[in-house]
């Protein structure tokens, strides 16, 4: 009996060696692997381990590559943070600001002398980061202006949300293959803007 006992227990402690073993080999295979990302530009070749922001679940891979794979320089954001009353206040002069440098021909003077609502021409695009562990995330605001449409591209800080900063603005027009998704998103706010009426 004693025998029966002392081969029961080791079979026991047998048992939960080997599944203590296979749980500890099963979640090594579901650790993420590390995640590297270049930060800073284009011109920058320096890369650091962005695991966490990944792992925590505040950004996912964005799969743009041609073979399918993800990108190693821009990410997408899962819930991009609201814009509070001032930010969308801020849009027309951020604007106005990207035209100006790109389109120096525009009359701006509407953005300016009186501002209209860009609130629900924003559409977030893409994150970065600027540096190591400081992203940025990236929008389009989608204006129309003089009969002409133009996509403005800015960022502000990811972590405060703060900081908007113009980058540049595009004129949208002709049939460009690049340009399809920006002529999607104008359709999207034309229909919902003559919803609205």
């Amino acid at each position: 009996m004693r025998r029966l006992n002392k081969l029961l227990l080791c079979s026991i402690a047998l048992a939960a060696s080997l599944a203590t073993g296979l749980y500890l080999n099963a979640k090594e295979s579901q650790m993420p692997k590390k995640i590297m990302m270049y930060y800073g530009g284009f011109e920058n070749e320096e890369m650091f381990d962005a695991s966490r922001w990944f792992v925590g679940g505040m950004y996912k891979p964005r799969n743009i590559e041609a073979d399918g794979g993800a990108s190693n320089v821009t990410i997408l954001r899962s819930k991009p943070l609201p814009f509070t009353a001032t930010q969308n206040a801020e849009l027309p002069l951020i604007a106005s600001s990207e035209l100006r440098d790109e389109y120096p021909e525009l009359d701006r003077s509407t953005l300016i002398d009186t501002p209209p609502d860009l609130s629900q021409r924003v559409r977030y695009a893409y994150s970065a980061f600027a540096e190591p562990n400081k992203p940025e995330d990236y929008y389009y605001l989608y204006l129309e202006l003089d009969g002409r449409k133009f996509a403005i591209r800015f960022a502000r800080d990811a972590l405060t949300g703060n900081g908007l900063t113009g980058k540049d603005a595009k004129e949208i027009s002709g049939d460009y293959a690049s340009q399809a998704e920006h002529r999607k998103v104008f359709a999207e706010i034309e229909e919902l803007e003559r919803k609205s009426r």
